[in-house]
């Protein structure tokens, strides 16, 4: 169901012009093809909601917690699990399968922030298929890339991924967050023993390295890599410095 609920949502994307705003921000960030390869949707707002609804039916949002509404009128939605988030994108096992999606918020921190929106992304529940520190984001899509480039970095958030992918840099899987489990490291040591981390230039992002070497520095060989000082993630690194090729980014190895 979640995969004709993303495929729903992607056609809304292109085609219902309340979704301009999402469609206006995600131009702005990727080009046709990452939109596609990725398969970003629009997740409509209460208001709008019978745009999905009609679509894929109500039942099954309510079955996966998306929609609510109050008991005394069932037929009028109360609660939008991605009122805050409208981009969406499907997350994908290592297999393919569509096993969550992953909301994205339109607003930068400081609008957020005004807005209590606590963060820039928002999975779906987990089930017995997705668990957050289970899976990797964009594995199906790069484990080829990372068994033939022997390596793999580690970066924290989806539009990392997404944006490292689009000018070529593709041995590439994004945590969710500043920490490695061990499932996780269980999953991509399968694919390389060569990790290397490219966390955020944050303080969180500092423990996270230290966390993760500390763990499994003993069991893989684990190596520090750092952007630019200027710029907090690989996202707003490509992004900012108007990078067009993998072969223009500059990183530099610390202890």
């Amino acid at each position: 169901m979640l995969d004709k609920i993303a495929e729903s949502c992607r056609f809304l994307l292109d085609n219902y012009p309340e979704a301009q705003a999402s469609k206006s921000y995600l131009d702005s960030r990727l080009n046709a093809e990452s939109q596609e390869k990725w398969g970003f949707g629009y997740f409509p707002g209460i208001q709008n909601i019978s745009a999905l609804t009609d679509l894929v039916g109500r039942e099954a949002l309510f079955k996966l917690d998306l929609l609510s509404s109050n008991p005394f009128y069932p037929q009028i939605v109360t609660w939008n699990y991605f009122e805050d988030h409208p981009l969406v994108m499907p997350f994908k096992d290592t297999y393919g399968k569509v096993v969550a999606l992953v909301g994205r918020s339109l607003l930068d921190d400081k609008g957020r922030k005004d807005n209590n929106i606590d963060s820039k992304y928002k999975n779906t529940q987990k089930t017995d298929e997705f668990a957050k520190g289970n899976l990797l984001f964009g594995l199906y899509e790069n484990k080829r890339d990372i068994l033939e480039q022997g390596c793999v970095y580690l970066v924290e958030g989806q539009f990392d991924v997404i944006k490292a992918s689009e000018i070529g840099f593709k041995n590439i899987v994004a945590l969710g967050n500043n920490n490695l489990t061990s499932y996780q490291f269980s999953v991509i040591s399968r694919y390389s023993n060569n990790i290397f981390l490219l966390l955020d230039n944050d303080i969180a992002g500092e423990k996270g390295r230290k966390r993760v070497v500390s763990k499994f520095g003993q069991f893989a060989n684990i190596r520090n890599f750092y952007i630019p000082n200027d710029y907090k993630d690989i996202d707003e690194y490509i992004t900012k410095a108007g990078i067009s090729d993998y072969t223009e980014l500059s990183f530099s190895l610390r202890d």
